[in-house]
């Protein structure tokens, strides 16, 4: 339980000129189409919130660290500060292979020149619009700053098809990708929220499996996962309460009926689990709704700021008295 838009205003008299610029700089805009999986975190909405705010302290830790530090230095950015968000696509190179190019589109203010130099004196190369990074196991990763608000990294071919897709004026993912249908199942307001097409992403050789915890509930609502078309999960971070929601996409009614079940029996199996030791979590837990639909299934609840405290106080007591 502790383990996840910006407004437009064109005006009429500039929309030719405006929308085109708007696509291209939008981090959706160069996600693959075909994409299989694709997670967003809205790392600006988790700044202004005290619910969230912990993650930073970790992330913060980042600089304490000699290299890394001099590296942010040299590069002048703050990823705490000067990122917003970040996108990451995986896409399969072929119709049924198990191979993957993988994206990662970052939005916020960056300082192209700066960062160029910072990674070019550490061994990467220009090559054109992009920045080779050495190889590693066998394949070399590539970065661009496409702007000032606009960066993407991933292996050379997702960063070549980017680079290609963005000339172009996008990839038309929202319109056109089998994931961009679904985006309007996701809650707009969340915090963070991926998207999995389950059928494509299991012949992926690492996966596209959903994390559903340990133990004989958890296998039993991965298996059931598995039988289903599209995945979406999202978090939503209202800094009162984290507010969390999935829902599993199918056409078959027994499929959905499976899983309905399976998420039922979940839900008991950690109600069980933590009544003695987290009896606070019993209610929570019993709150969360299952509304089942023609094609789809839909689980929603929300953890208390409260209760989420207390749980990473618990953790990181537990973790004091582990290292002592």
């Amino acid at each position: 339980m502790t383990r996840v838009l910006r407004s437009f205003v064109v005006l009429m008299a500039v929309a030719v000129l405006a929308l085109p610029a708007a696509a291209k700089d939008d981090a959706l805009s160069l996600v693959p189409a075909n994409a299989v999986t694709v997670g967003m975190v809205k790392l600006s909405d988790m700044r202004s919130s005290p619910l969230s705010g912990f993650l930073f302290l970790h992330m913060d830790k980042m600089s304490t660290d000699g290299e890394a530090a001099k590296f942010l230095s040299d590069a002048g950015l703050q990823p705490t500060r000067d990122v917003d968000t970040l996108v990451v696509a995986t896409t399969p190179r072929s119709t049924l292979g198990s191979e993957a190019d993988v994206l990662v589109i970052a939005e916020g203010r960056f300082q192209p020149e700066k960062l160029t130099s910072a990674i070019v004196s550490r061994g990467a190369v220009k090559k054109g619009a992009y920045i080779l990074l050495p190889e590693k196991e066998g394949e070399n990763g590539a970065v661009a700053f496409l702007s000032p608000s606009l960066a993407i990294a991933g292996n050379e071919r997702s960063v070549i098809a980017a680079l290609e897709a963005r000339a172009n004026g996008g990839t038309g993912f929202r319109s056109r990708g089998a994931l961009g249908l679904d985006l309007g199942r996701v809650d707009a307001k969340a915090t963070a929220w991926a998207l999995v097409d389950v059928t494509r992403a299991a012949r992926l050789a690492k996966g596209g499996d959903i994390n559903t915890g340990k133990g004989q509930s958890g296998e039993a609502l991965q298996a059931a996962i598995k039988t289903l078309q599209t995945v979406a999960v999202w978090a939503t971070d209202t800094g009162d309460a984290l507010e969390l929601g999935a829902i599993g996409l199918s056409n078959d009614s027994e499929t959905l009926q499976l899983l309905e079940d399976t998420v039922k029996g979940a839900l008991a199996a950690m109600r069980l689990a933590v009544k003695d030791k987290q009896p606070e979590l019993v209610s929570v837990l019993r709150r969360f709704d299952i509304n089942r639909k023609s094609d789809s299934i839909t689980v929603e609840g929300s953890i208390p700021a409260a209760t989420l405290r207390d749980l990473m106080n618990k953790k990181k007591a537990a973790v004091a008295v582990g290292s002592k």
